[in-house]
């Protein structure tokens, strides 16, 4: 998808607004699935053991629902700026890149925000978007470093 605005002298913006990853989805509830069983074959008080599969529990949980608001899109231009925006009610905002981690079926990216000087962090995997967004993306991290 590409946006109506774009930078004069740079390439035409493309606008990223990636979907839930079911690969990624699929990955972090066997990593909680596993640790609830690996934590019941522990030698701890059974009693005890209700505390940490609480919070395992808890902690997918949790996943479940940020999942639902973590609807961030991107706006890259080549040889431009990079922007974010964390939901489709809030502008976007400038960021810088601090780090990058590319694989064939997942993008990590640690950014810096340039208003506040926050840090987070962002997954995306492959099959949360089209073939020509997460090629652009690539592309445009590899230009980067």
């Amino acid at each position: 998808m590409k946006s109506k605005t774009s930078l004069s002298g740079y390439g035409k913006r493309i606008v990223i607004k990636p979907a839930r990853s079911s690969v990624l989805h699929a990955v972090i509830f066997s990593v909680h699935l596993t640790a609830l069983i690996l934590l019941f074959f522990s030698d701890l008080d059974p009693r005890l053991l209700f505390v940490p599969a609480g919070f395992i529990v808890l902690n997918y949980r949790q996943y479940i629902t940020s999942e639902k608001l973590n609807l961030n899109s991107l706006s890259l231009q080549q040889g431009g700026p990079l922007l974010v925006q964390k939901n489709s009610k809030s502008s976007w905002q400038g960021i810088i890149i601090t780090e990058s981690f590319v694989t064939s079926w997942i993008i990590v990216l640690t950014m810096k925000s340039l208003i506040d000087s926050k840090r987070y962090r962002l997954v995306y995997a492959a099959d949360a978007m089209s073939k020509y967004s997460y090629r652009q993306l690539v592309i445009y991290l590899n230009q980067l470093h």
